[in-house]
């Protein structure tokens, strides 16, 4: 029988694209986003990028350049519309850049279609807008 779009497989989805950040792999994050040219990201405080090539790109550089990350989720909503999926959730972020440590938080929308030919969700939009104020959040880097 053939994948279906549900609920639970685009929460998995969503949990992928930020398990790949947080291991900080490459290749686990090109293989969750969608491969086309209608792809669109905005990184918090970023100009919005479109297109595979800026924001794949965009996601290698922050890998190089990041020691370690991670991510506090709440307020988690998904919804699944035929092939479309949406979730919002509320980001908190810890990462570490060299020798120094940031925390920043972000409001973001993903969106994701269902890849029928695959069954999986493939991530074709990532909004990360900075939130007014930091969600409080363990210290979970090393």
């Amino acid at each position: 029988m053939a994948a279906r779009p549900t609920l639970e497989s685009l929460v998995e989805a969503n949990a992928a694209f930020y398990r790949a950040f947080e291991a900080l792999d490459a290749e686990a994050m090109l293989r969750i986003w969608e491969h086309s040219d209608r792809i669109y990201c905005v990184h918090p405080g970023w100009n919005p990028l479109r297109g595979k090539g800026p924001v794949l790109d965009s996601l290698r550089r922050i890998i190089a350049n990041t020691a370690s990350i991670a991510f506090t989720l709440t307020d988690l909503e998904a919804h699944v519309e035929g092939k479309l999926g949406i979730v919002t959730v509320c980001e908190q972020i810890l990462s570490r850049v060299g020798s120094e440590r940031h925390t920043g938080a972000a409001c973001t929308t993903n969106l994701f279609r269902f890849d029928a030919g695959t069954g999986a969700w493939k991530l074709f939009h990532h909004h990360a807008s900075p939130a007014t104020a930091p969600l409080e959040a363990p210290d979970v880097l090393n």
